[in-house]
C-alpha cells in the first residue's frame, strides 16, 4: 500500500513548482526535460544488464521508474537550476549532497518497501551517473543561455 502512495507523492512534487516564478519555469524546462531523457536513457540501457530490480509485472516496475523520473527527478532539476544555476560550485555541491541523500537513506528505504533495489548498480555507480548528468545538463544549460549575437560570431570567424 506504501508503493502507490510514494508515487502520487512523486507526482504532487510538481504543485512545489507553482513557487518558482513562471519565466523560470520555462527557462529552466528544457534542460529538466533533458534530465528525464538521460535518465531514461540509463534505465533503457540497465534494464537489460539487470542494474536493479523492480519488484512486480511491467506495469508496475514502468509506474515506479517513472514516477521517480517524472516527479522528483524533473522537478529537482528545475529547483536546482532555480536556485544555483551560475554560480557552479554550489550547483555542483547542491548536486552531490541531493545525490548522496537520495543514494544512501532514501535507496535504503525503496529496498525495504520493495520499490526499488540496486544490484549490478551500486550507490557509487549512481553517483558518478548523477553527477555526470549534472555536468552535462549545466553545460546544455549554458549552451541555451548563450546570447544569439555570440553564436552568431563564432560562427562567422570558423567562416574565416
Amino acid at each position: 500500500m506504501i508503493v502507490p502512495l510514494i508515487r502520487v507523492g512523486f507526482i504532487l512534487s510538481w504543485l512545489t513548482v507553482f513557487f518558482i516564478p513562471k519565466k523560470t519555469v520555462k527557462r529552466y524546462l528544457p534542460t529538466s526535460t533533458m534530465s528525464a531523457l538521460l535518465v531514461l536513457t540509463l534505465v533503457f540501457i540497465g534494464t537489460p544488464f539487470n542494474f536493479w530490480k523492480v519488484k512486480g509485472g511491467p506495469e508496475t516496475r514502468i509506474k515506479n521508474i517513472l514516477s521517480v523520473i517524472l516527479g522528483p527527478f524533473a522537478v529537482g532539476t528545475l529547483w536546482i537550476f532555480h536556485l544555483t544555476f551560475r554560480k557552479f560550485w554550489l550547483f555542483m555541491l547542491t548536486n552531490l549532497v541531493q545525490n548522496l541523500i537520495y543514494a544512501f537513506p532514501i535507496l535504503t528505504f525503496f529496498e525495504k518497501i520493495n520499490f526499488i533495489k540496486y544490484v549490478k548498480f551500486t550507490r557509487i555507480h549512481h553517483l558518478i551517473a548523477s553527477m555526470s548528468f549534472a555536468l552535462i545538463l549545466y553545460g546544455f544549460q549554458s549552451y541555451l543561455e548563450k546570447p544569439v549575437s555570440t553564436v552568431l560570431r563564432l560562427s562567422d570567424k570558423r567562416a574565416l
